[in-house]
């Protein structure tokens, strides 16, 4: 399996705004419980999230990669809804630095 099925199908369940997928399985590979399966992680942004406590959203990027769990090991996930996105994105504002005049 490669990230382009993991991304159509998380695409067709879920509509993201933005969807990032890395494949980390080449940095596991050889380690003896790693059974052969894939090793992802899964940034996400989608409006089927909001409102929605963090496990949730998990279990709606599982129900959406279950054709595929099996080829699967380890999936870390990073699910968030737009407004949450756009917050974490924007710079933050810097507090104006004060002067002291110390004689």
């Amino acid at each position: 399996m490669n990230k382009d099925i993991l991304g159509n199908l998380l695409r067709d369940a879920l509509n993201p705004e933005f969807l990032e997928i890395n494949d980390r399985t080449e940095s596991h590979s050889g380690h003896a419980s790693s059974g052969g399966g894939g090793h992802y992680e899964v940034r996400i942004v989608s409006g089927r999230f909001a409102g929605l406590p963090p496990l949730a959203r998990h279990r709606l990027v599982n129900t959406a990669t279950d054709p595929v769990r099996q080829e699967i090991h380890a999936l870390s996930i990073k699910a968030y809804s737009p407004e949450e996105f756009a917050a974490q994105t924007q710079p933050k504002t810097q507090r104006p630095a004060i002067a002291l005049n110390v004689l």
